[in-house]
């Protein structure tokens, strides 16, 4: 069960819509909402007539306070416990190091669904994408459309939080780092998923390096996938079955990241559920060419819940 989140707070363009969508959490056990706004000093330093000073801090933790007040309040009515706290410093540490200490079961986070838009919780180069590699706990990414005139875009069933956790997709490529997903998957109540959509993509470049093999080869790469949807089964304890109707095994060939997102687009899901591999050896280049889950991630083809 998920009995503790943080939400990490900048009071941007739609905050407010977004808690809304914690009622739905309480289908998974939410009961307790830990709410954080970190005042980072170098968002002063902007230009060269900036100066940080301490009593602008003062001004906006007193704003931030009258701000995370009246959300406290708001969210209690629907019957959570509601605390929140204030930090300073650099953003994506504070929230992990709040995480942590925290104890909680899992991070919720905003994310713009216009590309154009490169605000708070943008990817590549802003806190997102740091929080997300140095917070050890799950985090929800939820894509939240703006409704206003000017938009591109319009809220619509596909950007509802409503039910969110009813139809989910699971992306992996068996790997040890996509099975982090299943414990995640396993703390979501059995009678809250109506159906899992298991979804792997054949890589087009590895379709491509087994066609000068022998048959022989081919049939035994067949056979060896599916002996491994057979170890996410065991992996989730049988709990989904086709049987039971509430799974569905989808396999696609081509380019893994545009493969996904085409998926969750021509589907209109609104859940997906990923391992995240993070930093490895080579951090540097996961940074500047990012793995598939990071591509999605960026892409945010609806919200995606992390495993870590």
């Amino acid at each position: 069960m998920f009995n503790t989140a943080l939400y990490a707070i900048n009071f941007g363009d739609f905050y407010y819509e977004n808690l809304d969508c914690f009622i739905n959490y309480s289908k998974i056990g939410l009961k307790e909402i830990v709410l954080i706004h970190v005042i980072d000093p170098a968002l002063f330093h902007h230009s060269l007539y900036s100066v940080y000073k301490k009593e602008d801090e003062e001004k906006i933790r007193k704003f931030a306070e009258i701000k995370l007040e009246d959300i406290k309040k708001y969210l209690e009515k629907s019957g959570f416990g509601v605390r929140y706290v204030i930090r300073v410093g650099n953003v994506a540490e504070e929230i992990a190091d709040e995480a942590k200490a925290e104890n909680i079961d899992f991070v919720v986070l905003d994310k713009k669904a216009d590309a154009k838009n490169k605000g708070y919780f943008s990817f590549y180069g802003s806190p997102l994408y740091d929080i997300i590699l140095k917070t050890e706990k799950p985090i929800l990414v939820m894509r939240r459309v703006l409704f206003h005139s000017s938009s591109d875009f319009r809220n619509d069933a596909k950007t509802s939080c409503r039910n969110l956790f009813d139809d989910i997709v699971f992306a992996t490529d068996f790997s040890d780092f996509s099975f982090k997903a299943i414990p995640l998957i396993l703390k979501i109540p059995v009678d809250v998923v109506k159906l899992l959509t298991v979804l792997h993509v054949i890589d087009e470049k590895l379709i491509r390096g087994l066609k000068d093999f022998a048959q022989a080869e081919l049939e035994n790469y067949e056979k060896n996938l599916a002996d491994k949807f057979e170890s996410v089964m065991r992996g989730l304890d049988y709990r989904f079955a086709k049987e039971k109707s509430n799974i569905a095994i989808v396999v696609k060939k081509g380019a893994p990241c545009k493969e996904v997102i085409d998926f969750i687009e021509e589907t209109g899901k609104k859940l997906l559920i990923l391992g995240f591999k993070g930093r490895d050896k080579e951090g540097i280049k996961e940074i500047l060419f990012g793995s598939t889950a990071e591509r999605i991630i960026n892409a945010l083809p609806c919200s995606i819940f992390i495993a870590k």
